[in-house]
This record gives C-alpha cells, sequence and structure tokens, in this order.
C-alpha cells in the first residue's frame, strides 16, 4: 500500500511540473506580449509621438545614422521647437523622410541628407512629425535594430 501511495505522490509530482512548465511559458509569451505591444505605447506618450521610433532606411544621413539604425523621434508642439541642425523626420508621398534642418522659412523648413549634394523641397511645418532624441548633441540610436524593421516592411 505504501508503494503505490509514493508512486501515486510520485506522479502527482510529474504533473505538477508540468504544470508549472506550462505556466511558466504562458508568463513569458505575455511578457514579450507585452513588451512588443507595450513599448511602443509607453514610447508615444513619453516622447509625445504617434511615431516614436524609426527605422534608417538609406544612406543618405551617413555618417551620422546608418542604415539599419534605429532611432528615438519626440514629438514637437510648435515650429520653435525646430532649430536648424536638428534631425526632424516629415511625412511625405513615399513615406517618412529623416534628414537635418538647413534652413527655416516663413511656412516651411528645407532639409538635407548628410551624405546628399542637394537639398530636399521645402517641406511644411504641419508635415513634420518630430526631431530625433539627442543625448550630448547626437541623436540617440541603437545600431542594426532597425534592420528588423527594414525586413519585416519588404514582406
Amino acid at each position: 500500500m505504501d508503494i503505490q501511495i509514493a508512486q501515486t505522490i510520485l506522479e502527482l509530482l510529474r504533473m505538477n511540473t508540468h504544470v508549472k512548465s506550462i505556466i511558466w511559458w504562458v508568463l513569458y509569451l505575455a511578457m514579450v506580449i507585452g513588451l512588443v505591444y507595450g513599448t511602443p505605447k509607453a514610447l508615444s506618450y513619453i516622447l509625445q509621438s504617434e511615431y516614436p521610433m524609426a527605422a534608417i532606411t538609406s544612406r543618405s544621413m551617413w555618417p551620422t545614422l546608418k542604415k539599419g539604425d534605429m532611432v528615438f523621434i519626440k514629438g514637437i508642439a510648435s515650429r520653435e521647437e525646430i532649430e536648424i541642425g536638428d534631425i526632424v523626420v516629415y511625412q511625405n508621398l513615399q513615406g517618412f523622410t529623416i534628414h537635418r534642418v538647413e534652413r527655416k522659412n516663413e511656412g516651411t523648413v528645407v532639409t538635407k541628407g548628410d551624405a546628399n549634394n542637394t537639398e530636399d523641397s521645402p517641406v511644411k511645418y504641419e508635415d513634420i512629425i518630430g526631431k530625433t532624441v539627442t543625448f550630448r548633441e547626437k541623436p540617440v540610436r541603437i545600431p542594426w535594430l532597425g534592420n528588423v524593421s527594414i525586413a519585416l516592411d519588404k514582406k
């Protein structure tokens, strides 16, 4: 009789181990989903931007920003927050462009990629989504992380 009780307890312990394993996997997946969904939402709130992150998809801002970098975008409340030399993100027909402000006009700004020879067409202030977050006067970037976004966008 004692052997049967011991065997039953061992079976319950083994089953308990499987239950624990399932619970840990469910919690792990919930955390991953929370991070994937929650991080952009939290960044949107903190940076006051609908688009808090952007991948660099070209070499037009080399050497400051490299293709595949991920940058953080801070929203702007008024045109007074934009200064010459800022790296801004604006929306156009092709999507988004991330270039440096060369000149400010009455209703527009003129931008240019650091590696480009020519300036872009003037951009209305309303089309500017924000500017890159900087630390010690350099844009905050995560090298190579933007490649994930670039790869997913091609599919």
